[in-house]
């Protein structure tokens, strides 16, 4: 952000062309107005705008025009320093081509601007050998005593005022009875300007310029000093871009500790869109409702807009007192809630509930700052991935693909072998159950076989058991309906060879998987029948399922261990390297005297002796490194006022 040097239509300070816009705004006016009924009684006694017609450039006299109590307009001087004519020429049009007039001391350059009670020029004073701006009240007010009093004791009071961030008064006095003051000349523009060309401001730069002017209302309440037209055109930015000089106090209440109110009750001064609802008023003010102006400025400088609009400086006023602002974040969605709170309580309506002194809002915006700067540091930090974490989930893995490898393996090795052993199992209890059957099927006594079946059947371990004549005709079987029947093996068996001279098969029976076996009957190795016999698979799956999640439990419990296990061994190794990467920042910084200072028996040991030595070395060929430059930013949050 770097403004270009451009005065404003107020009593400029700075220096650079002096431009104009067609139609001069109301907005940057400082006037006082009527209030809408209900807003309290106004003087008769009032500054009025006047503006241009429309499509015409106001001239700088027009921008603010002064009426005196009998009603005459003030504003006939026409830029020309009062006195006898004899002595003093006009100097209205004075360029810097044209030659150069003498008032006092002061060599008279050029004009910069003109306001609602002064005219500003630009000046050589030589007993200081610089550059000023000098301020003379209007030649029409130096007739009201009441005015030029003011003039001269608010200029004193100003002038007493030493801040950084507060234009420096260098001069107050008379010239042949006409006040001026000698200020500063800023080399910069006004926020308005800057404002003008970019509408709204960076969220940190908002915060910077509204932290130096809260610290700068502090200051000058702390002296009795209410600025009473804090507003952009009164803000003025230095070349850098960021500090900023208060300006303007020519409307500044004193207050001298007796508590008169030397400004008339229902006199209304400042610029109408930057009022604090008790400024709109007419009511006794104090630095709280600089601090409302400020929050405006602050609202304006975020949102690109001021809080408060209207058709008429009357609308204006009225919403003020009685309406409360859109949200900043609803203008501004990036404004931090820290931020958004401060605003909302600067524009509060009642004065105690605003913030009640310019340091506490100064602290409060120095904490902004503070988030707004560790917000900017994270997001600019590099992304890593710490060596502990690296380390965990790496072994982790490892852990993990062996682990299930391994476990992959065990599993298909146990299921076949259980697999294997079922088969064993079923084989023997056909040849078992054959032998014992082998007298009753010779004798064809079929009803003690099916005795037999029936005693089998009841332990539940068998999907079927079937006893089969010579002739193929089903004798006996656990399923009552095929007895009689010319026996058929069940659809859809798969043949799995000879088990322990069985013939083994597998079939699906009701949606289970069921393992057959098929033996014959023999008495004295003669053939007499044949046995068949089905037994589930289902318990087997089921403990082949029971022993895959126990060795998949194993595998996690394992490589959760390792994983936490490395994480601390990694945090343990990282603890070195933290210190070498600290002791490397500090050298960086200039701090050759740094030393790490730890002795290890291991590998960063020696690297902690190599860090210390070129430290040694370093301090050696540079023993009196310059000091590090403070960041601005940081030098800004820590600075107060003198």
């Amino acid at each position: 952000m770097k403004p270009s040097p451009t005065p404003t239509g107020n009593d400029v300070l700075h220096t650079g062309p002096s431009t104009a816009s067609a139609g001069a705004a109301a907005d940057d006016a400082t006037r006082v107005v009527t209030p809408p009924p209900g807003l309290g009684p106004l003087n008769d006694e009032a500054t009025q705008l006047l503006t241009p017609s429309p499509g015409r450039v106001a001239a700088a006299d027009e921008a603010t025009q002064f009426v005196t109590p009998s009603g005459h307009p003030a504003s006939g001087s026409g830029g020309t320093l009062p006195g006898p004519a004899s002595t003093l020429a006009p100097i209205a049009s004075v360029t810097p081509e044209a030659h150069v007039r003498q008032v006092g001391r002061y060599r008279i350059e050029s004009r910069l601007g003109r306001g609602g009670m002064a005219t500003v020029y630009r000046a050589h004073d030589p007993s200081i050998g610089r550059d000023v701006a000098i301020k003379f009240l209007h030649a029409s007010l130096c007739e009201d005593d009441d005015c030029r009093m003011r003039f001269l004791r608010e200029a004193r009071a100003a002038g007493g005022l030493s801040h950084p961030n507060i234009v420096i008064v260098h001069d107050v006095g008379e010239i042949e009875n006409r006040p001026y003051m000698a200020m500063e000349l800023i080399e910069g523009a006004s926020l308005a300007d800057t404002l003008d060309k970019q509408k709204s401001m960076s969220v940190r730069d908002a915060v910077i310029i509204t932290l130096q002017l809260a610290r700068a209302l502090e200051y000058a309440h702390a002296r009795g000093i209410v600025h009473r037209d804090i507003k952009p055109g009164n803000i003025m930015l230095l070349r850098d871009g960021q500090t900023i000089k208060v300006t303007d106090f020519g409307i500044a209440h004193m207050d001298d500790g007796t508590g008169e109110q030397r400004t008339q009750v229902g006199t209304v001064m400042g610029t109408p869109q930057y009022m604090s609802p008790e400024q709109t008023r007419g009511e006794r003010l104090d630095g709280r409702s600089d601090l409302f102006s400020a929050g405006v400025v602050l609202y304006q400088m975020l949102a690109g807009e001021r809080p408060f609009r209207g058709d008429s400086m009357v609308a204006v006023a009225t919403r003020i007192a009685t309406e409360d602002p859109p949200p900043v974040t609803q203008k501004r969605p990036d404004v931090p809630a820290s931020l958004r709170r401060i605003v909302d309580r600067c524009l509060a309506k009642p004065p105690a509930q605003r913030y009640q002194s310019g340091k506490e809002l100064s602290d409060a915006l120095v904490k902004v700052l503070a988030e707004l700067d560790e917000t900017a540091r994270e997001s600019d930090k590099t992304r890593i991935i710490p060596l502990r974490v690296k380390w965990a989930v790496t072994m982790g893995l490892i852990v993990a693909v062996v682990m299930g490898i391994t476990a992959t393996v065990i599993t298909q090795r146990q299921y076949a072998a259980m697999m294997a052993q079922v088969s064993d199992y079923g084989a023997s209890l056909a040849r078992f159950i054959a032998a014992q059957n082998a007298t009753a099927a010779l004798g064809e006594e079929w009803e003690t076989v099916e005795v037999a079946v029936a005693e089998i059947m009841k332990t539940r371990n068998f999907e079927r058991i079937t006893v089969i004549d010579r002739g193929g005709t089903v004798r006996a079987a656990s399923q009552g309906a095929l007895v009689g029947k010319p026996y058929q093996p069940p659809l859809g068996g798969e043949a799995r060879g000879s088990v322990g001279g069985a013939t083994a098969t597998r079939y699906d029976a009701g949606g289970e998987s069921v393992l057959g076996f098929e033996v014959p009957v023999l008495f004295q190795g003669i053939e007499v029948g044949r046995v068949a016999l089905g037994i589930l698979e289902a318990p087997v799956t089921r403990v082949a399922r029971l022993s895959i999640m126990l060795m998949i439990v194993l595998a996690v419990v394992t490589v959760l261990a390792v994983a936490i296990a490395m994480y601390f061994v990694a945090n343990w190794f990282a603890k070195p390297i933290r210190t070498v990467s600290e002791a490397m920042t500090e050298i960086a910084k200039g701090r050759f005297d740094h030393r790490i200072a730890e002795h290890r028996k291991d590998e960063f040991g020696e690297l902690f002796a190599a860090v210390d030595g070129m430290a040694h070395a370093l301090q050696q060929r540079y023993p009196e490194p310059p000091s590090p430059p403070t960041p601005p930013t940081e030098g800004l949050a820590k600075r107060e006022p003198d």
